[in-house]
């Protein structure tokens, strides 16, 4: 009988040291952990991924490009003649064997209006078609199908302008407007090769004016529809600021005794900051891009230069 007692009081023993081991050798899960399993959402960035045309492999035959910039001929075998307001029509991309013996890329088009058999332009790509990137799009142009779309997705809604900067029908650069107010859209056109959006729009109190636009993921893609518009209004984010504070923050302008969060609404990242004590209080001085020069004292707007 001793001997079996020590047998289960040996056997309890390992079993507890098992279930002992066991627990221990299980890391700890902390909040960071669990944060960092939850992707952050951006229903702006989202929204901004239905704008963006397909990739290269996946246009369909008939798709629309404006010519931009003469320049485009010398991509095409034979350089034909193209003039700035041409569109080419996409007829088929396929894959052929260069003369070096690599699979490279053909995409054929056609001039609009034009005899598509007697009048084929090659575009050629050094790499096959499996391997174009899907920011790839047909240089110095504008996706029209793109912008089709895009039209079709924004066109007569409301959304929250964020961006001051404003351009003419050229997408010239023409001063800023208000920001952080609903803005409606009265149309999407066809824009330029570096931004290939010209969005029209009428703000909270009627002005109407235009921004510039990029669509997609390509490194040139600044100023995709997240950096430009909110679909929910900021004023919300921020109860604490006053309505006189918030007008001077919609045009872009900064008043003394504004705080250092409502001069950063208003004029944006400063490209210099510099901080220092003095006696009891505490000084801060922005360098911005627009040339103004402020300084804070204990947080709140002192002087402007």
């Amino acid at each position: 009988m001793k001997f079996s007692g020590i047998i289960i009081i040996s056997a309890c023993c390992l079993s507890l040291t098992s279930c002992f081991t066991g627990i221990e050798s299980t890391p700890r899960i902390t909040v960071k952990d669990v944060n960092r399993e939850v992707p952050s959402v951006n229903k702006e960035a989202d929204f901004a991924a239905r704008l963006a045309p397909p990739g290269m492999a996946q246009w369909e035959s008939g798709r629309r490009f404006l010519v931009t910039d003469p320049k485009l001929s010398l991509l095409f075998e034979k350089e034909p003649a193209i003039a700035p307001g041409d569109v080419l029509v996409f007829d088929s991309l396929d894959d052929e064997i260069s003369i070096t013996g690599d699979t490279v890329s053909v995409l054929s088009f056609h001039k609009e209006n034009g005899n598509a058999a007697a009048e084929t332009l090659r575009y050629k790509i050094g790499v096959p078609s499996s391997s174009l990137s899907a920011s790839v799009t047909l240089p110095m142009s504008v996706d029209l199908d793109m912008t089709d779309n895009a039209r079709r997705i924004l066109a007569g809604n409301k959304f929250y302008i964020i961006s001051p900067l404003r351009v003419d029908s050229e997408l010239t650069p023409v001063g800023r407007g208000r920001r952080y107010v609903g803005v409606t859209i009265r149309d999407v056109a066809p824009g330029n090769a570096d931004y290939p959006l010209r969005v029209d729009i009428t703000d909270d109190l009627g002005n109407q004016s235009s921004v510039a636009m990029t669509v997609g993921n390509a490194r040139s893609s600044t100023r995709n529809f997240d950096k430009l518009f909110e679909l929910s209004d900021p004023r919300l984010r921020y109860p604490t600021i006053t309505d006189t504070a918030w007008e001077n923050i919609v045009n872009s302008r900064v008043a003394p005794g504004m705080t250092t969060v409502e001069c950063h609404l208003a004029l944006g990242a400063p490209r210099d900051v510099r901080k220092w004590h003095n006696g009891g209080s505490f000084f801060e001085s922005w360098t911005c891009d627009n040339g103004a020069y402020l300084i804070f004292i204990d947080g709140l707007l002192a002087e402007i230069h």
